[in-house]
């Protein structure tokens, strides 16, 4: 199996460390509706990290920025040259909010979202001049399915069909998380095929053993946010399911979307947080070696590789 990067295709085995949910570049467009809007474009900063995250064992990472809202496929492919990282892109939508009003993608068909989605699949990201192809299919769910929003995910649904893509799904705290596999199933779009993200914010170990179970991955990425105080949620919630016999339903990532995050903007971890922090808090929890290559590479890099639906 091979898992689509923004420099090419390269074997699911070579993931032995990603960051299952980042953000790399974010450069949002003008008027953007949410003043507060992430934006990650200190180049040099950037690249010391990457490399740095390389330097300790890192090997890929799983961009989330879909495009319209911020995302440079050129920066993206060139991040991946100069650090030597696998960096994979994706297409989609994310919340209104952090789109310009006049964005087109909020006005736009079911057939007219599908296919841009499947163009920036297939055949290529239009901001790039040579061929960037996303890798996956981001959602921005609110936890509702009204108006504008279900226009897109059916999109979603139906590029996911027609390509095979992976659909990458950006939960608010997990709210009605429940119906997504439900949507998708009835559109053909088995919960294999489903990554939902942001899902240690609501720790309903219930839900989450009915999602692993249905063979949804889940993404865990609180880690470095202690306003979600990670030692009495996401570990205790990770611990609990990795004893269930869960290991293989979960990716683990740090969501660094803002500056302060980053080791070289300011924050105490950044990146390195992958190897220094999560992976020997793993093994001191007992985890075996293949539970914690799973959590930290694998489950994403297999998921992520396109499979017909």
């Amino acid at each position: 199996m091979k898992l689509l990067t923004v420099t090419g295709e390269v074997p699911v085995e070579a993931v032995t460390l990603a960051d299952a949910h980042a953000h790399v570049w974010i450069k949002p467009p003008p008027s953007v509706l949410d003043d507060d809007a992430p934006v990650l474009d200190d180049y040099d900063a950037i690249v010391d990290e990457l490399l740095e995250f390389r330097d300790a064992g890192g090997t890929t990472i799983i961009d989330c920025q879909p495009g319209g809202c911020g995302r440079d496929a050129r920066m993206l492919a060139n991040l991946a040259e100069v650090t030597g990282l696998h960096i994979t892109a994706t297409t989609g939508f994310h919340l209104k909010r952090y789109y310009p009003m006049e964005s087109w993608l909020w006005t736009a068909t079911e057939t007219q979202a599908a296919a841009y989605f499947v163009e920036e699949l297939t055949a290529g990201i239009s901001e790039s001049s040579r061929t960037v192809r996303a890798t996956t299919i981001k959602i921005g769910y609110d936890g509702t399915f009204d108006g504008q929003n279900r226009v897109l995910l059916e999109a979603a649904a139906a590029a996911a069909r027609q390509t095979g893509a992976a659909v990458l799904v950006h939960t608010e705290r997990g709210q009605n998380a429940e119906q997504l596999p439900i949507f998708f199933a009835d559109r053909g779009i088995p919960p294999t095929r489903l990554y939902l993200c942001h899902m240690d914010k609501r720790t309903d170990t219930g839900l989450h053993t009915d999602l692993a179970k249905a063979g949804v991955l889940l993404g865990y990425d609180t880690f470095l946010r202690p306003q979600y105080a990670p030692d009495e949620n996401v570990w205790p919630l990770l611990k609990t399911m990795v004893d269930a016999g869960y290991s293989d339903c979960i990716a683990l990532g740090l969501d660094m979307a803002l500056p302060r995050l980053w080791a070289h903007q300011g924050g105490e971890w950044g990146l390195l947080a992958l190897p220094q922090l999560i992976i020997p808090r793993l093994r001191s929890e007992g985890l075996d070696g293949t539970a914690i290559a799973n959590l930290t590479g694998q489950n994403i890099a297999r998921r992520l590789v396109w499979q017909p639906v």
